[in-house]
């Protein structure tokens, strides 16, 4: 009987061991739960930051060899699939590519391994650039993003249908735009969703189509998560057992579940995440019969796609409910879309991710950068005007440096920054601060060198033209150009010729005297009329011996006023009212969260003071066409603030002026950052208020034009910010600031000392909003990083050799119903001042605009040479000579939502004329009207016309 009972407990014990192999060990197979997904599509790439880790300079070379290994693995192992995520990498191995006896000639048949395998479909290759601060960027810098990789398409014969934007979590819809147009069908967007929701849609919908206002959408596939989301598969859903985390040199398994680390076999640990995986999309309702898991880390080694080709034997030998396939991401659009085409569904909407706010760290290089947005543009179509009229060759080179610095800074790891706690080590963090000033300093001073030498050229003589010289040594040529697209007048500061020197005349071509102040920087400050579209007009400025004096006259008391405007401030130094006479409406809110102006500091999440040690000083100056308000703050982090009017100009103007190193040492609340803010109550009804978002192509209407679970705490505007309740609107330009923080979503009043510590407001605001406060994001100040290799160490600056004030200057005015070709303007002609230059002579034409258009809520965004059409000849024993430029892009923008017919006047006879994809490399249609030129153009359209010239 005892023997019978030993041999039973043998057999159960037995039963036991075997079952519990078969449900959970390599051996075995564990239920997964119920699903529509019977194929999970792992796509494996490596996710490659311009700084985060090292500078940028030194990514570049990691990434070059980086591909060298891609192509080893792929050329070994026929099953390998790989994803380069962004075409700058390419860029870079193919700098590299050169044997050591080659002087010029790259290295063809190495080149040819790497094309075979792209064109194989081992290798996909995204369209994108890189991962870029979409919201950030400029509106041409975006038409771009695109342009390297047709670029490769041209040369090596090369094609792709996705484009990748890995970690920022969420775009602004004119991407969707741009990737459709030039002809990228789908969009992978890996969201780290750390600091906010990318969107609802994810996981349930996707993928989804994408749409723009403008009808152009893409197929978008969204993984979002903490971890960052492009790591899901291996981080997430551990469907690599055995690769290790490139930070901890952990399997990801053991590092997420310490309590489970050795206790789970390979197939166990799989089975725990695809689980996971598959009780996710079934709970938000995924209908498809496969999913995409994006296979990723930060700077991945591709040998770890061996370890993963491993994995999936294992599984695909236990699993027959599921299956993984090792793809590239069009291999699974291109599935959904043979299966569920019909049954795809289509948003539309407003989801940039707002990271670009990490910008705001080191807010005077990232103003350089909006700078170099909006002249780059403005120079190239100046020089393409010259190359039409003067034939000499666009310097096509020049631009094109531009715009990759631009796409340097403006990747997703962009700004001058503390770096992250405990990753980066204290001379690659300084080297990699030091980069992206040099970066931005150097696209600025070559776009302000392109502008000064074409604006020369203008008015240079050539050989046949008959000059007289000045009889008066006092009296200089003036060229004052305007860079838009439509006649304007407009304010212009003029420092004399010569340090020794004041201006005392200035007139126009046909000798009318001009009104001017002297401001007490010696400025002559006047308004220049009626300049033409992208064309200059010609002054006479006539100096004397002697040192400017302020010609502006003190005026008692805290207002001001003029024919356009009331401006009245409290004693304090913020603004109590601006009336706009013109409208007969008041834009300042008193009883708002904050005063009109006011600098509200922010220590970590709360809100703190800024300390003034002496009583500000006011002063008001009046003169014959201008007024300004100073507000004086001795000592402090805020030193400065003037508020400018004009007589002949329907908008006011803020200057504030802060010092960071007067700033006091950030910390003390357990905190990293402090926040500065310039808050701005307008007096807008509540009721029915919306935000007017003012984007690269069009404006936005928050929080309607929100796609479904966006972020809403704050957002990014290129020009313009505003409110409306329908009836009443109120306009904020703005110039070196970008970034805003909505009412409710941030910490404005002092709490209590040793009060318990709330919610952050980030996330604990709502819409609709409570009043139409916003609040501008100035600068988000850091002074310690914690190192790698020396721990906690103090910063001067994030911005080496950037010593100047931060300075953030706004224009406000108000309106009625919301009028998109004004808000329009108003951004752009206060982003693009006019440009003054003295010239040796006048050009003999003394007043002229090069491009013009008849319809007001069309824009030509720029006039450039066609990509193609950059001369890259071969080296020969006999020199050159320049060759011509004769085709041209003009890129022109509705921006309005109202389809137009648009007559363009250029200053040459057009010979032929086509509209193109937003690339230059598809014909979509000819243009029959060229004589004059005319484009009939949608809603919302941007649209780029090839033209030949004759």
């Amino acid at each position: 009987m005892k023997k019978n009972m030993r041999q039973r407990t043998r057999f159960l014990i037995l039963i036991f061991i075997f079952g519990a192999l078969f449900c959970f060990d390599s051996s075995g197979q564990g239920k997964l739960p119920a699903s529509t997904i019977k194929t999970i599509y792992v796509v494996p790439s490596s996710h490659y930051d311009f700084g985060f880790i090292e500078p940028p300079n030194a990514i570049r070379e990691r990434a070059a060899r980086h591909i060298d290994e891609v192509i080893r693995v792929a050329e070994e192992n026929p099953n390998f699939r790989w994803t380069i995520e962004s075409v700058w990498q390419i860029n870079e191995w193919l700098k590299r590519q050169k044997k050591p006896s080659s002087v010029l000639p790259l290295d063809q048949e190495k080149i040819n391994r790497l094309i075979r395998l792209i064109k194989s479909g081992q290798i996909a290759v995204s369209t994108s650039w890189g991962s870029m601060h979409t919201d950030y960027m400029g509106a041409e810098e975006l038409n771009r993003l695109n342009y390297d990789f047709v670029r490769l398409q041209n040369s090596y014969g090369i094609s792709s249908d996705v484009a990748y934007m890995n970690d920022v979590p969420g775009h602004p819809m004119p991407v969707a735009s741009m990737l459709a147009s030039g002809g990228t069908k789908y969009l992978v967007v890996g969201a780290n969703t750390f600091i906010g929701n990318a969107t609802d849609l994810a996981p349930g919908k996707v993928p989804f189509y994408w749409a723009a206002p403008d009808g152009n959408k893409v197929l978008l596939w969204v993984s979002q998560g903490n971890r960052g989301a492009y790591v899901e598969a291996f981080t997430q859903y551990y469907l690599d057992p055995y690769s290790v985390d490139p930070y901890t040199n952990r399997r990801p398994f053991d590092m997420f579940n310490p309590e489970l680390a050795g206790k789970k076999s390979d197939i166990e640990m799989m089975e725990i995440g695809v689980t996971d995986l598959l009780n996710n999309y079934s709970k938000a309702g995924y209908k498809y019969d496969a999913v995409m898991a994006m296979y990723a880390h930060d700077f991945l080694e591709p040998t770890s796609v061996l370890n993963l080709e491993r994995a999936a034997k294992l599984w695909n030998s236990k699993h027959d409910e599921v299956k993984i396939k090792i793809a590239t991401s069009p291999e699974f659009f291109r599935h959904i879309q043979s299966k569920y085409e019909s049954q795809i569904p289509t948003f539309k909407g407003e989801w940039s991710g707002l990271w670009s706010e990490a910008k705001t760290a080191s807010p005077r290089i990232s103003a350089t950068g909006r700078y170099v947005h909006d002249h780059a543009p403005a120079a190239e179509t100046l020089w393409s005007a010259i190359g039409m009229t003067r034939k000499l060759p666009v310097p096509v080179g020049n631009f094109a440096e531009v715009y990759d610095l631009m796409f340097t800074f403006d990747e997703h790891s962009g700004a001058g920054n503390t770096g992250w706690p405990q990753l980066n080590s204290k001379e690659p963090l300084s080297q990699q601060n030091r980069e992206y000033v040099q970066f931005t300093s150097q696209a600025k001073t070559e776009t302000d060198d392109l502008l000064r030498t074409g604006l020369a050229t203008i008015a240079d003589p050539n050989r046949w033209d008959e000059r007289r010289p000045s009889i008066n040594r006092d009296v200089v040529p003036l060229l004052i150009y305007n860079p838009l697209s439509w006649n304007r007048s407009d304010v212009v500061r003029l420092a004399p010729p010569d340090a020794s020197k004041r201006i005392v005349s200035i007139k126009v071509a046909s000798g009318s005297p001009v009104n001017f102040d002297t401001d007490a920087e010696g400025n002559a400050v006047f308004i220049a009329k009626n300049i033409p579209s992208m064309g200059y007009a010609t002054y006479e400025i006539t100096t004397v011996l002697g040192k400017p004096v302020n010609t502006l006259k003190p005026s008692p008391g805290l207002s001001a006023d003029n024919s356009r405007f009331t401006v009245a401030l409290n004693a304090e130094g913020t603004i109590r009212s601006i009336r706009d006479k013109s409208t007969n409406r008041e834009l300042v809110n008193t009883n708002g969260e904050r005063p009109f102006n006011d600098l509200l500091r922010v220590e970590g999440p709360d809100a703190s003071k800024v300390l003034y040690p002496v009583a500000p000083k006011i002063s008001v100056r009046k003169g014959v066409q201008m007024t300004e308000i100073t507000v004086v703050r001795e000592g402090s982090l805020f030193p400065l603030t003037r508020i400018s009017i004009f007589n002949e100009m329907d908008r006011a103007e803020i200057r504030n002026e802060l010092d960071p190193t007067k700033m006091p040492f950030v910390g003390g609340n357990n905190n990293w950052h402090d926040s500065y803010y310039f808050a701005f109550p307008f007096d807008i009804s509540k009721d029915g208020l919306k935000v007017i978002r003012g984007g690269q192509r069009w404006f936005e209407m928050l929080p309607d034009d929100y796609l479904l679970g966006a972020r809403r705490d704050s957002v990014s505007t290129q020009h313009l910010f505003g409110f409306t309740d329908g009836k009443s609107t109120a306009l904020l330009a703005h110039r070196q600031a970008f970034h805003w923080v909505f009412p409710g979503y941030l910490s404005t009043k002092v709490r209590p000392q040793n009060a318990p510590a709330e919610f952050p407001a980030m996330y604990t605001g709502k819409f609709p909003l409570p009043e139409a406060t916003i609040y501008s994001r100035a600068v988000r100040q850091g002074n310690q990083a914690d190192t790698h290799d020396l721990g906690i160490i103090n910063i001067p600056s994030v911005e080496p050799g950037r010593d100047d004030l931060m300075i953030f200057e706004y224009a406000v005015a108000a309106g009625g119903a919301f009028d998109p070709v004004r808000g329009w303007r108003m951004g752009s002609e206060f982003n693009v001042p006019l440009i003054a230059q003295y010239t040796t002579v006048a050009p003999i034409t003394r007043s002229q605009g090069f491009f013009q258009i008849d319809q007001p809520n069309v824009d030509i965004v720029t006039v450039k040479t066609l990509t193609e059409n950059a001369v890259h000849g071969e080296v020969t024993s006999a020199p050159l000579s320049p060759k011509v430029n004769k085709i041209f892009i003009v890129r022109l923008q509705e921006f309005a939502g109202r389809a137009a017919n648009v007559t363009v006047s250029l200053p040459g006879t057009v010979k032929s004329a086509s509209v193109m994809n937003i690339t230059e490399s598809v014909e979509l249609r000819k243009l029959t009207d060229i004589a004059p030129l005319r484009v009939s153009m949608k809603p919302y359209e941007c649209a780029t016309v090839r033209i030949e010239i004759e």
